[in-house]
């Protein structure tokens, strides 16, 4: 159904393999009355996808730009602002989602320390059972002079003649995007990483439910 709304009638510039993936991803909530918001919209061509696939759904748009765009139905909703402006999402929320977003897609900067304060403000507004998504979470490895400040690029392997070992670091895992995507990694595993057996307590459980790496996307189930 993506497949076939993207190609033949809005344009967006969202990859097939992105599309299929929301398709299984969403599909359980197509009949439900969905808050959706999207950071990063463009032309704003997803977000009428998402109103024709989301029936019931309020779709709401923010980007640093102004959109224009058509929509007789009245289900559309679009801000112009900055993802890293916690004021605004904040009455954004208030104003389309008093009782929380079912989805959050994350396609704005792509810039790892923004993309962080977006995520972690509106993860307390994402229902019990929501799903976030970053979207394009590999500029984190397109570091320097490829327009993305705070990537960094993967160092090769190389022979530590002294220590006798091979050795690989990964840098970008400190940095930019895929160092926020390593913090969120850790969230999974924060009822060990608080076990008073380390000394860290108090012990409380992830607030991650799962979350699926995959190129291009991160999807985010929220626990509580």
């Amino acid at each position: 159904m993506f497949t076939k709304l993207s190609e033949t009638k809005y344009g967006t510039e969202k990859p097939l393999g992105y599309l299929l993936l929301y398709e299984e991803a969403f599909a359980h909530l197509l009949d439900k009355e969905v808050k959706l918001l999207e950071l990063g919209v463009g032309k704003g061509d997803s977000l009428l996808m998402w109103r024709d696939y989301f029936l019931k759904g309020t779709i709401v748009g923010l980007d640093r730009n102004p959109v224009e765009l058509d929509d007789p139905t009245g289900m559309v909703y679009i801000y112009q602002g900055n993802q890293e402006d916690r004021e605004l999402l904040t009455e954004i929320t208030q104003e389309r989602a008093p009782n929380g977003w079912d989805i959050i897609i994350d396609d704005c900067s792509h810039i790892g320390e923004l993309t962080k304060i977006s995520f972690w403000h509106l993860f307390e507004y994402l229902k019990t059972g929501g799903i976030y998504v970053i979207e394009d979470w590999g500029t984190g490895y397109l570091g320097g002079h490829i327009c993305y400040p705070d990537g960094q690029r993967v160092q090769p392997v190389v022979y530590d003649r002294e220590e006798q070992q091979f050795i690989r670091r990964f840098p970008s895992h400190d940095y930019g995007m895929v160092g926020f995507i390593k913090e969120l990694v850790d969230e999974c595993g924060m009822y060990d990483i608080t076990h008073p057996v380390c000394g860290n307590p108090p012990q409380r459980p992830e607030r991650i439910s799962k979350m699926q790496i995959l190129p291009g996307q991160v999807m985010v189930h929220k626990r509580w």
